[in-house]
């Protein structure tokens, strides 16, 4: 149970993405592609307690806030979830390193 909380920003993530690609007509950019991939990755490499495997997911979450301080007049930032993002993967990336040691 406790490995499954590595997975929990790419669940949604790629439940959201499969859903925009196939079944509705909304295109999605390869961006998004590699952010879900990278997710899917640093859950992977967090159950097997590598801990550089957070990298990953600070990665996305910093795609992220960079999309998200770009002005572009969108509604939404994404902002908001890239730093939430990239405070539970050093989260997790300092407990996988902490269990490790011990």
């Amino acid at each position: 149970m406790k490995k499954l909380l590595y997975f929990l920003p790419a669940i949604p993530f790629t439940v959201l993405l499969a859903y925009f690609a196939f079944l509705n007509s909304v295109d999605t950019t390869p961006v998004v592609w590699v952010m879900g991939v990278l997710l899917i990755l640093s859950g992977l490499f967090l159950c097997k307690n590598k801990w550089w495997g957070c990298f990953f997911g600070i990665i996305v979450g910093g795609i992220l806030i960079y999309m998200g301080l770009q002005e572009t007049g969108q509604i939404f930032k994404e902002y908001i979830i890239g730093f939430p993002l990239v405070i539970f993967y050093a989260a997790c990336g300092i407990y996988v390193a902490y269990k490790a040691r011990r």
